[in-house]
């Protein structure tokens, strides 16, 4: 390569060089990273943990230097939807210089304050006009310098800290799940003389944005990394450079891989790809192309594409490469060390050289270690360690460079890990065990650096993986792993599995309660499995629902700030998706404002005690089983390292065990049932009995025995039976073994058979906390009983005409005609449905929305949707993509209105309902199922649990206690009607759970509706013990001496009518 590609005699050429030498310290979570570009205060790390602030978020500082006085200054962020605003920064200025940051401040008189390990200190009320917001300042002096902080106040915690650190008066802290407690509030200080909040705030620049999401990256904190990035692609100015905007594509494309993603990082290196194809002449492009091969690379071991990814990285330069990489030959480094630093032009020019080269050094160390896994994932070990080899010898060339050395601990401790893979695939668990040692050991130097996450943890539980095997006794390895899940809990990921290496703790715990029941180990199992972040839906609900009891105002401020944060989320991906140029200013000032609100919202709920004791921790078996029934079980199934483990818990105990066979056997199997249901097309296919049966034995296993007591059970498999609602199973082999001689005369009669949901009382629940905090929640206040929405009225056709392009969910335009179509071609589900159902239930007049007055628009506008204890929608459910967009959420059918209707009630007009509700009924097609992460971040949502997507998760966001939903289309052959009605018949007396068994079991017991497509869809999310109306609704329930309620013919065996 010639140097003049790199444009090196241009002053924009050398700063481009060093940039990419220093964005090149990166690799996946396979590990990212970047050094800063300025050089650090001596004493202080480049990142400082903070803390949680008052809502919660867990916040970090970085240098920041625009200014020279400022040399000493910090700025941190906090998690959230905010994630790229500067919430405060705290300052080390010289006196001579605090006029500098006083221009910065209108403030009102200070007060004096003491501050825990520093002292005497003023505060004041300020209006920041850097940060754009109102803030609380604190400041005091010592030797010759003033501390001083500004930051909002929800912020003020993790601000008084900051000064702590940044005086000497307290040693940095890594613990990021610590709550930092402000001393200073901001009620008791006089107001600033300016306040002007409608400012937009600062924000980090795309290179500061760049170099926070590599460090994210590397530390594992992928969503952190995702939010900050997309954030930044949301904000880039139209002039940014190329390369810069190029880098951001890789970086996000990267985070949504570790994510598993995989859709949307496709996305992200498809228009990174794009960009480098029409730039390929800017200074650095061939740098930027073989990060784009090293990152593609890294997507494809992501996916388990092995054979692509080593092929993609076999550079046929690797065994040659010190011909022309000047720094693998020692003799070339000591020459470079050794040449004098003039000044000059020239000395420059070979400074960007040493730049270009040590990027080079860096990147085909990733490349080698890269493709080493990429080989060992193949079983061919020698090949790995050559690749490794090569990784080593670029890396040992790094550390003779006059570079910060710490910067180079996350790539040693990734080949040191590999080099642990491949010595115990040789059977040398001694030496093994000596480079995870190696591994742990350089990670815990980049911690003290500040660098901290849950990378530690998981080569933590691999060491214990790898000690479990042999080497060590019980309690070594038990220890070991104990101390890596803690890790891994106080960590905080925001989002993921668990890491494989956890299978040997489960199964180490599994052996150990086999030999002493009445030990730890169910509970440090249990503990284990909720080590991984909780879906986001579930977070919500505790911190939502925690709160309605003891203060509604206060929870309504939770709601309004859930709806400002996915508005916010869903703006940013909107705006980074490349939107119409048109729409973006009008984007960003929503955007500004939104923010605005967020932080306002965020301050409010700060200052309330109540908000702060909103517990979301890992929850013991003995706070489960207190929330339990008499007679009923929690049972949470996990796939974790290709098998699926399960802890049952019930009133006398608990068992927990791991599933014989592996998961790509399970799966399989689980397809073949849920296909022997919905898989004949028009035809009803004849069930799998026999496959039914094995998957229970197969889930249930050891515990089947104590399940077989049970008259309720609530289920979480999140990630395991997504697709297959669990009542579907068959529990016994005598049921299984009569049908199959009876099936040759009789395919079609389930009457005998021994479905799970014959047997109890089936429920899903979101997690352990969830459970618990829904449990012990009182059921809905409102009012009045029931309100339904059905029969929407199809779209004549020349009201369709004109072109008009309407938006069904984040940006997805389509013509309102094809909307009126589809309306004519749905066939209106009449609400002779919500009449069954109010006589059943008993309740006189209640309110029915239909035909011309069930559209979008008027749902939304409602304001009385938190007056009724039951919402019923009986209208036809539209699942993802309906419209060929990739970015259209799941949705219902209404009614198109007169202005700014679609006839579409989405995904996120949903969760902007608000509701008190103790059920919301959904008789409607796949309202259970997912969505992608494309649709979900659409919708503001930002990570997704797969069986609880869809409409389900809107509604609960919304405030509903319990969502009944529905896993597939549903007969309108009367079938759902005649189980809707018998539910609502028996809700008078039971409870919402008990209430929809009875009903399924009276479907089992007709031999013409016993097939489980007719009853199974049925699904209910939330709390099943509560009953369906109490209080005042439930005094409005008429006698129960009506009339019975008429149920539609049966079909014919074989044949059904499938549309809602």
């Amino acid at each position: 390569m010639q140097r003049s590609q790199w444009c090196l005699r241009s002053k924009e050429g050398w700063q481009l060089m060093k940039r990419l030498f220093l964005a090149s310290l990166s690799v996946v979570a396979l590990a990212v990273s970047a050094a800063p570009v300025a050089a650090k205060t001596a004493e202080l790390p480049d990142q400082l943990e903070l803390g949680r602030n008052g809502a919660g978020n867990p916040c970090v500082a970085t240098p920041f230097w625009k200014e020279d006085a400022f040399k000493g200054s910090y700025t941190f962020t906090c998690r959230g939807p905010t994630g790229n605003r500067y919430l405060g920064i705290v300052r080390a200025v010289r006196s001579s210089s605090i006029d500098v940051v006083d221009r910065l401040l209108d403030c009102g008189p200070g007060m004096a304050v003491t501050l825990p390990s520093i002292g005497a200190a003023t505060a004041r009320r300020c209006f920041d006009k850097l940060l754009g917001q109102e803030t609380v300042e604190t400041r005091f002096s010592r030797d010759g310098r003033v501390y001083s902080s500004s930051a909002i106040p929800v912020a003020q915690g993790p601000a008084e800290e900051g000064l702590r650190f940044l005086a000497g008066a307290a040693a940095p802290n890594n613990d990021r799940g610590r709550t930092t407690t402000a001393v200073v509030e901001i009620g008791v200080l006089a107001p600033s003389p300016a306040v002007n909040a409608a400012a937009a705030g600062a924000v980090a620049n795309a290179e500061d944005a760049l170099a926070q999401g590599l460090r994210l990256v590397r530390q594992g904190l992928h969503l952190d990394a995702a939010r900050i990035v997309s954030d930044a692609l949301a904000r880039l100015p139209a002039d940014t450079a190329q390369a810069t905007r190029i880098d951001l594509l890789l970086l996000a494309g990267l985070a949504d891989s570790n994510l598993r993603f995989f859709d949307s990082a496709d996305d992200y290196f498809g228009r990174a790809a794009a960009l480098l194809a029409q730039n390929a002449g800017i200074p650095g492009a061939d740098v930027l192309q073989m990060k784009s091969r090293n990152y593609a690379a890294l997507h494809l071991i992501n996916k388990r594409e092995f054979s692509v990814a080593a092929t993609a990285l076999d550079v046929s330069g690797m065994s040659t490469a010190v011909a022309n990489q000047p720094l693998l030959d020692t003799r070339e480094v000591q020459k470079l060390n050794e040449a004098p630093n003039t000044g000059t032009a020239g000395s420059a020019l070979a400074s960007a050289w040493d730049n270009r080269s040590r990027t080079q050094l860096v990147i085909d160390a990733q490349a080698g270690w890269a493709r080493s896994v990429a080989l060992l994932g193949q079983n061919r070990p020698q090949e790995a360690a050559a690749a490794l080899a090569f990784a080593d010898t670029s890396i040992e060339a790094l550390r003779k460079q006059p570079i910060p050395q710490q910067q180079l601990l996350w790539l040693a401790a990734r080949i040191e890990r590999q080099r642990a893979r491949i010595q115990l695939r040789d059977g040398d668990r001694t030496s093994s065990l000596a480079s995870l040692d190696k591994a742990i050991g350089f990670l815990r130097l980049a911690e003290d650096a500040g660098d901290n996450g849950p990378a530690l943890a998981q080569v933590q539980l691999e060491r214990a993986a790898v000690l479990s095997g042999g080497g060590g006794s019980t309690e070594e390895v038990l220890a070991q792993f104990d101390d890596a899940v803690t890790s891994l809990i106080s960590a905080d990921a925001g989002v993921g599995g668990l890491p494989a290496q956890t299978r040997s703790y489960l199964d180490a715990l599994v052996n150990d309660a086999a030999q002493r029941p009445d030990g730890a180990s169910p509970e440090r199992f249990f503990r284990a499995m909720q080590a991984a972040s909780t879906p986001a839906i579930a977070r919500q609900f505790v911190e939502l629902q925690s709160l309605i009891a003891s203060d509604p105002a206060l929870a309504a401020k939770v709601q309004d700030r859930q709806e400002v944060e996915r508005e916010i989320n869903r703006l940013r991906f909107e705006i980074a998706s490349g939107t119409d140029a048109a729409k973006i200013a009008e984007l960003e000032a929503r955007r500004a404002a939104l923010e605005n609100r967020s932080l306002t919202l965020q301050n409010e709920l700060a200052a309330n005690g109540s908000f702060r004791q909103v517990v979301d921790t890992p929850a013991s078996m003995a706070e489960i089983r207190t929330v339990l029934k008499s007679g009923e079980g929690y049972l949470k199934l996990s796939k974790v390292g290709g098998y699926v483990f399960g802890a049952l818990i019930d009133e006398s105990g608990s068992r927990i065990y791991r599933v014989a066979r592996p998961a790509v056997e399970i799966e399989p199997l689980i397809k073949t049932v849920r296909a022997s249901i919905t898989g004949g097309g028009e035809n009803v296919p004849v069930f799998s009995v026999a496959g039914a049966s094995a998957l229970y034995k197969l889930l249930f296993g050891p515990a089947a025995s104590r399940v077989a007591n049970y008259s309720a059970l609530v289920i979480d498999g999140s990630g395991v039976l997504d697709t297959l609602p669990v009542g579907v199973l068959v529990t016994d082999d005598a049921s299984a073994t009569t049908f199959a001689k009876n099936r040759r005369k009789d395919p079609y009669n389930y009457t005998s058979v021994a479905f799970l949901a014959r047997k109890m009382a089936l429920s899903t629940a979101l997690s352990p906390r969830s459970l618990i905090v829904s449990r012990n929640l009182a059921p809905s206040k409102a009012p009045y009983p029931f309100i339904g929405f059905a029969q929407h009225m199809p779209t004549p056709v020349e009201a369709a005409a004109g072109g008009t392009m309407v938006s069904i969910g984040t940006s997805c335009e389509v013509e309102l005609s094809k909307v009126a179509e589809l309306s004519r071609m749905l066939e209106p589900i009449d609400a002779v449905e919500l009449k069954e159902a109010t006589a059943a239930l008993g309740v006189e007049n209640a309110p029915e929305v239909t035909g011309a007055e069930f559209t979008d628009t008027n749902v939304r506008g409602r304001t009385d949707l938190d007056q009724f204890q039951v919402l019923h929608f009986a209208t036809h459910g539209l699942t993802e993509g309906q419209w060929g967009c990739a970015k259209a959420p799941p949705a219902l059918v209404t009614t198109i209105g007169e202005s700014n209707s679609d006839g579409i009630l989405s995904f996120e007009e949903v969760a902007q309902l608000r509701l008190d509700a103790n059920l919301v009924v959904l008789s409607a097609c796949d309202t259970s199922a997912g969505v992608n992460i494309n649709a979900a971040r659409a919708a503001g949502q930002e990570d997704v649990g797969a069986s609880l997507d869809g409409l389900v998760r809107a509604f609960l966001a919304a405030r509903a206690q319990a969502v009944l939903s529905t896993y597939w289309p549903i007969s309108d052959a009367g079938e759902s009607v005649a189980l809707i009605s018998d539910f609502y018949a028996n809700a008078r007396n039971d409870t919402i759970g008990g209430a929809l068994q009875k009903a399924q079991v009276s479907l089992m017991a007709d031999r013409d509706s016993s097939h489980p497509l007719f009853w199974g869809a049925f699904v209910l999310v939330g709390d099943a013990q509560k009953s369906l109306l109490n209080g005042q609704a439930r005094a409005a329930l008429m006698p129960k001496d009506v009339a019975p309620v008429a149920t539609a013919a049966p079909i014919a065996a074989g044949a059904a009518t499938v549309g809602r």
